[in-house]
């Protein structure tokens, strides 16, 4: 009788912090009996080369090498999914680039005679097609779980870009933006979290990026009006990758 052929899934990392990779990593023993680890870098030695039903990217595209493997692993892999901040918004790599050049930066850790090539930082999507795009910094693992099942029923799946006012509301969190004046930008990021830092008094800073029709000018005027001043919301939505388009909206507002 002939093995049960199960389904392949790779766990690749570029540039980022590897906390996407820790995830995948402690929830594996989740996954092991309907699926097949072809490639997985971080957690073993021993890789194998090829087509690939699933592909888990972290980090962003910050130098030739990432960009080069980017491509193959598109080239290979039936479904890509990005996960993580960095690779789904470049975030803190891409924020850092928005202040100064990559190269620039650079030098100033390598010295000038180095010949590192460096990219200016970006998402996956940048380069190449993304079939699922998975927020987070870190991702979560329920969310992690549920994105594979689906894909392994070949579905799509649906990931929620409803704010993290919801998830306090189902929680009955008391709100910190209106009762502690904090600086929290929960009623314009994308839920997912379990809204873990309201739920323990402090104020959300928008790691999962923003969610879906954000009301970015109201969100201005509300920290406005609490004393918050615009440049510290710009570099709290900037930090995590926040698109430019939304900085837009809020200075054409001031304007």
């Amino acid at each position: 009788m002939n093995a049960k052929v199960l389904p392949t899934i790779s766990v690749e990392g570029l540039t980022g912090c590897a906390g996407e990779l820790l995830v995948i990593l402690e929830n594996l023993d989740h996954l092991l009996p309907y699926v097949r680890i072809k490639s997985f870098p971080f957690a073993q030695s021993r890789n194998e080369d090829g087509p690939v039903d699933i592909t888990f990217v972290e980090g962003s595209v910050s130098q030739n090498h990432d960009l080069e493997k980017l491509i193959k692993i598109r080239a290979n892999s039936r479904w890509l999914v990005a996960v993580g901040n960095c690779a789904t918004t470049g975030c803190l790599q891409k924020a850092s680039c928005q202040q100064c050049t990559a190269k620039s930066m650079m030098q100033a850790v390598y010295g000038n005679e180095s010949t590192m090539s460096v990219l200016p930082a970006q998402p996956l999507e940048h380069y190449v097609k993304v079939d699922v795009s998975l927020p987070g910094c870190p991702i979560n693992a329920t969310q992690f779980l549920a994105v594979t099942a689906s894909l392994l029923r070949e579905q799509l799946p649906y990931i929620t870009s409803k704010p993290v006012c919801l998830e306090c509301k189902m929680k009955e969190n008391p709100c910190v933006l209106i009762e502690k004046n904090a600086p929290c930008l929960g009623p314009i990021t994308a839920a997912g979290c379990g809204a873990l830092c309201p739920s323990v008094g402090a104020a959300c800073y928008g790691c999962w990026g923003v969610c879906d029709e954000p009301q970015i000018e109201a969100m201005k005027i509300i920290l406005a009006e609490k004393g918050y001043d615009v440049d510290e919301i710009y570099s709290r939505l900037k930090a995590f990758g926040a698109p430019e388009h939304l900085f837009e909206r809020m200075n054409k507002k001031a304007n």
